[in-house]
This record gives C-alpha cells, structure tokens and sequence, in this order.
C-alpha cells in the first residue's frame, strides 16, 4: 500500500505542530481546550480521507487489493478473471499379465477419499510384467492430490490385471486461483503488449484456456513451423481438440510469420504438449519407530515437488542426485540413509526440451523391504530389493 496509515494521536500531534510554527499567539494547546477538539476535529477527517484513499488504490493497484478488490481490478486491465479449480496428475505402476491393456475412459483408477483418475492414453503391459501411464483426475480441487500409495483400484479389471498403485503423489489439483497468483498474473497482465514474444503467447492462451501455465519455444520443424510446448498447471496433457482451439482463438495475436497463409489450412505454429522425463527414486531409510511412513512418504514427496517445481524449471538443468539425497535427510523422522543404495547415484540430465516429472518412488527399509503402513498394495514380485530403474529411465523410457 503507498498511503501510509496514521493513527488519531499522531494526526491530532501533526496539526498542532503546524500550528505552533505558524503562530506567535498561541503557546500550548491544552488537552482540554478548543484547539485541542479542534484538532481532533481536523485529525478524525483526515483519518476518513487517509482510508478512502488506500480503498480507491485497493482498486487500482494489485500490491495494494485483495478478494474482490483484485477482480475488479482484473476486469479494468483487462485480464482473464480468476482461474477456476483444477484437478492433478501422476504416473500409476499397472502391474499384470505381459498383454493386459487398458482403455482410455474405459478403464478409471480410484483412490483414497474416492478420487477418480482416467488414462491419458490406451496402454499395454510389456514383457517385464509391468508399466507407468499417466493419470489426470476426474474431479477438481486441492482433493485430488491424493498421497502415495493412494490409487489401488482398477474398474472394470480386465483380464490379467494384478493391481495399480502410484508411488509418487498427485499433484496439480486445487481449489480457485488465490490472491497470489491472481495478483501476480496481473501483474503480468500487460504482456499481452509484447507482440511477438513467448511471454505475450503465455497470456493470451491463459486467457482461452486457464489451465495453461507455460509456452515453451521449442526451435522450427521441418515444415519450418515454430514449434511450441504447452504446460498445463497440473500437468494434465490437452486433447487435440484443445490445442487446435488455442491456434484457432489464438491466431489473431500472432507474428505475421506465424498467422496462417492465405488459401492454405497449415499455420506457421505447431502446439505441442510438453514433454516430462521421468525421474525415478529408490533409497533405503531408518526410520525412528514412532514414525508415521506414509507422513514421512508425504513429507519427502513434497520437498521433492518443491525443489523441482517446473513452473520455475530453466531447460538444461539437472536434477542433482546430492540434493535428492540430503532432502531425505532433512525430513522429520528419518533417522539414517546410506548413500551407496540411493537412486539415482548421478545427476540427470534433463533433455532440453522436456520438464522433470517424478514417477516412480521406493522407500524401503535397511533389509531391503518395502516400508509401507498400507497392506496389501505391493507385490514384492514387482518390487525387487534393488530396483533396476536404470533400466526402466533408459530402455523404456518411452513407456
């Protein structure tokens, strides 16, 4: 807020020291006197002015609103209004038959508190019996960031299904955008000026679509089109009809490189999804005994999603394995983590044009079992002592 808030006091103290240097005649002002009820006076319509001021910047400027204040000063400006609830992601391990397949909006996942998450592509387990896919929640809001270890249960079951389970957390669901990010999009609001640019291109898809979070330039194709990565906020991958509705909206704010040539159907911008690189973890803990290990799962899930936030990811960085292994550490009720069995034992390096995505996650205790309060959810079959994610980051990286 610019207008700085005075108290009654200091007001009525401020308009007698005015008058003192400006008269010889008067000496004191007595508490009880006329002077001293006339400078409450003056002090109290000063105090009323001094506060429809700050109301009238509450309108005008971001830093200084709030609630419905930020609204209006949204709709002023211009900006798309406050973005809706939204619902999360993560990548599920189907474990079964080599050959089981499972169908996009056939097949749903359900977890804890009864959240629902579809496929975001028809998915068949390989030879090794098992596989990771990508789920988005059916429902919205800060609810369907189910924890690890939540999602177990598969409907219908097709033929050869063992069980499902997501190692890693859900993430991306909340609840109707707050005023911090509210002020903050404003903020940044006046973008949409910037022609030509990738901050410009960001606004004016947040404002077709409120799910978009980033736009990232991703070079020219072979068409000689620019090829752009769209990031969702919760991670979620756009159907083609959605990304063919941010060209279609969206085209009349494009370099004239860009706009779609006359007599033609083929635009000079190609949208894509952006692209995750899996990072799987795998470590062995002891725990203090009154520990809770699905608080602890929690706890280092989220330091993990804190430190390697893609909504500040900067391509070409690395996702040290040294940081991984002291955030373990940190965490509350971990009571000692030997380094030779944390995975990955490297720095992995991010392709350039992909974001970091947590997928799997193994917590396991000193003997080489898996530390779970959750009965029978895990198949040690499936989850061997020493996990070979090497081989699952690599060979099958496409899966």
């Amino acid at each position: 807020m610019y207008t700085q808030i005075t108290n009654l006091e200091e007001l009525q103290q401020m308009f007698v020291e005015i008058l003192l240097n400006k008269t010889s005649k008067v000496t004191k002002v007595d508490p009880t006197s006329v002077l001293s009820g006339v400078a409450y006076g003056v002090a109290k319509v000063g105090q009323k002015a001094i506060k429809d001021i700050a109301l009238l910047e509450s309108r005008i400027f971001p830093d200084s609103s709030y609630s419905t204040y930020l609204d209006e000063i949204a709709d002023n400006y211009g900006i798309s209004s406050r973005f809706g609830a939204s619902g999360s992601s993560t990548y599920i391990r189907l474990v079964g038959t080599p050959g089981t397949t499972y169908i996009q909006f056939t097949h749903t996942f359900t977890g804890d508190g009864g959240i629902v998450f579809d496929l975001e592509e028809n998915v068949t387990i390989g030879t090794d019996g098992y596989t990771y896919t990508k789920v988005r929640s059916q429902s919205t809001g800060l609810k369907t960031n189910v924890p690890g270890l939540a999602i177990k249960t598969c409907s219908p079951v097709p033929a050869g299904h063992q069980y499902v389970i997501n190692e890693y957390k859900a993430t991306g669901g909340r609840d109707v955008e707050d005023d911090n990010l509210f002020r903050q999009r404003i903020k940044n609001g006046s973008n949409i000026l910037a022609r030509g640019t990738i901050a410009m291109i960001e606004q004016v898809f947040m404002k077709i679509n409120n799910n978009i979070l980033r736009v990232f330039y991703n070079g020219i194709d072979s068409l000689g089109r620019v090829v752009l990565s769209v990031l969702t906020q919760n991670g979620v991958a756009l159907t083609t009809s959605e990304l063919n509705t941010l060209l279609l909206q969206g085209n009349e704010f494009f370099a004239l490189t860009e706009l779609k040539t006359f007599g033609t159907q083929t635009f000079g911008i190609y949208l894509q999804n952006q692209i995750f690189q899996p990072v799987d973890v795998s470590f062995r803990v002891e725990l203090f005994s009154s520990a809770n290990p699905d608080t602890v799962r929690k706890d280092i899930q989220i330091k993990f999603a804190k430190k390697y936030d893609f909504r500040w990811w900067k391509s070409g960085s690395l996702v040290e394995w040294d940081d991984l292994l002291q955030l373990v550490k940190d965490t509350n009720f971990v009571k000692y983590v030997p380094d030779q069995f944390f995975y990955p034992r490297q720095d992995v390096q991010i392709d350039k044009n992909k974001l970091p995505r947590f997928r799997g996650f193994l917590m396991i205790d000193l003997s080489g079992n898996i530390i779970s309060s959750t009965s029978g959810s895990l198949n040690p079959i499936f989850y061997p002592n020493q996990p070979d994610f090497s081989y699952s980051s690599t060979v099958l990286n496409s899966i």
